[in-house]
């Protein structure tokens, strides 16, 4: 991973240093386990172990060897034995293959790096449940399909963020389960030249559980779904940071990922405040899927072993890790000081007219209109129409959709007139037309003049009763339409 995304920690983990440790751990594990069973004297162990701890592993001669005769892991052999009396040599390396060794190292590197990821995970989650708390009672539209739909708050929409994130973390952790799993069974898994209770017994030493059906390398469907639970980790912060993105356009921001004080958001427009972080986020997005596909085409290996899923992993693997570090420290640092425009939020919502209810205004409209002849059909389609009239535009609004302008002179005239004399835009909502009986026929709807003075007259008789004003006003309350949402609180953040 090149600088601008890596993570230091990650790149310790996977480094050649890391692994060599790890690899020396392994086999001083199968050491000790022939010990503790009595195949050799325990002061073979402990001379071993004193005489590798004193002299450490010296990476560069490790590599010039490995370049000399192309096999990683025999030169890191070479190198440790190297360091043994001829008399010690016998027991390191004895009557195991190359990935009895690296396969156990393999698994703690994972599980090192998925203990990061949960480390950094910790951080963003507090802060989603603060925000959650924050903007308890902030109010906002919510969009589906890209239009307004119901009445939400912000901190709502948090939490559905906060809940995604968590579902995340709980598969990553199931897929993690299987690292328990490990092999030291010989070349081909099936104990040729090494007992398997001296592989359960060295596994142990290392923290695992043999897995017993491994060929010369652990299956690779164990470690599959644990790329598959990262890469979904950060499509899921991918889509948190589009939702900021789309909130974040130009004209009404609801909320802005942080700009800072000596920040430029573009070379040519000075006026900018371009979305990079959360832009980024996509493109990690991609990245993540790359190296999931990679990752799960090495379930696929000739036979009993072939060298093919090696160098995939040697990138696939870190290089997911760094992904996924990198978007939750992202994510973090935006939703840490993400910018909230509530004020903007009030205003889009005013600018719906009302069609925040339009859900429950049918539904009460249908039980209203029971007495009076009201169908269902009716009941929406009376819905509907107030909604067009509320948006119809204004007879200046009309003309120029009409007869836009001819000419670049025209634009200018057009935009002075408007900057300069206002574009006095009507704030009536659904809630009025519906409640006068004001509806009017629309050109976009199929409804007739008589349909709507039918319609009309059947409102004005509904509303005249004074329990069925208070009962219409009360479903454009925000305390009434949002009054559920103590539910999500409890179950998500107990409170």
């Amino acid at each position: 991973m090149i600088e601008r995304y890596a993570d230091k920690e990650i790149n310790e983990i996977w480094s050649d240093e890391n692994k060599l440790k790890l690899w020396q751990k392994t086999e001083l594990a199968v050491i000790e386990a022939m010990a503790e069973l009595g195949q050799i004297a325990e002061e073979i162990y402990q001379k071993i172990a004193e005489i590798l701890s004193n002299h450490p592993i010296d990476v560069n001669w490790w590599k010039e060897k490995d370049a000399e005769i192309r096999h990683d892991l025999n030169a890191f052999i070479e190198e440790r034995l190297r360091f043994l009396p001829l008399e010690l040599q016998q027991y390191f390396h004895q009557k195991i293959t190359s990935y009895d060794t690296e396969e156990p190292a393999f698994a703690t590197m994972l599980k090192e790096s998925i203990d990061l990821v949960e480390k950094y995970y910790q951080e963003l989650d507090a802060i989603l449940v603060e925000m959650a708390k924050k903007y308890r009672f902030t109010i906002m539209n919510s969009r589906t399909h890209g239009q307004e739909a119901e009445l939400q708050t912000f901190g709502k929409r948090v939490l559905t963020w906060l809940r995604d994130l968590r579902f995340d973390l709980a598969t990553l952790r199931g897929a993690a389960y299987n690292l328990i799993y490990s092999k030291i069974s010989g070349a081909i898994g099936s104990y040729g030249s090494i007992d398997p209770e001296l592989e359960e017994k060295a596994l142990g030493i290392l923290g695992f559980e043999p897995y017993y059906g491994a060929t010369q390398i652990i299956p690779r469907e164990i470690y599959a779904p644990i790329a598959q639970a990262l890469c979904q980790l950060v499509l899921t912060l991918d889509k948190i940071a589009t939702a900021i993105r789309l909130g974040a356009r130009s004209g009404r921001p609801i909320y802005q990922e942080p700009f800072g004080k000596k920040q430029k958001g573009s070379s040519a427009m000075p006026h900018k405040k371009n979305t990079i972080s959360t832009e980024q986020m996509e493109g990690m997005g991609r990245m993540a899927k790359g190296y999931l596909g990679m990752i799960m085409d090495n379930i696929k290996t000739w036979e009993e072993r072939a060298i093919e899923q090696s160098s995939v992993e040697r990138v696939a693997w870190p290089d997911l890790f760094h992904v996924v570090i990198h978007s939750l420290k992202t994510m973090t640092r935006v939703l840490k000081d993400l910018v909230v425009y509530p004020d903007n939020m009030l205003l889009e919502i005013i600018d719906s007219h009302g069609c925040y209810a339009s859900s429950e205004a049918k539904e009460v409209l249908r039980k209203l209109g029971v007495k009076y002849g009201l169908t269902t059909e009716d009941a929406y389609r009376i819905i509907q129409l107030a909604a067009f009239n509320a948006f119809e535009p204004t007879t200046e609004e009309n003309e120029l959709r009409i007869n836009p302008p001819i000419s670049l002179g025209l634009a200018d005239m057009l935009l002075q007139k408007f900057q300069y004399e206002g574009w006095i835009k009507s704030k009536i909502s659904i809630q009025e037309i519906i409640f006068y009986g004001k509806l009017r026929t629309s050109s976009q709807l199929e409804a007739t003049e008589e349909d709507v003075q039918k319609w009309n007259q059947i409102l004005k008789q509904i509303f005249a009763e004074p329990a069925n004003e208070k009962r219409w006003n009360q479903i454009f309350l925000p305390s009434y339409l949002l009054k559920n949402e103590d539910k999500l609180y409890q179950e998500i953040i107990g409170t």
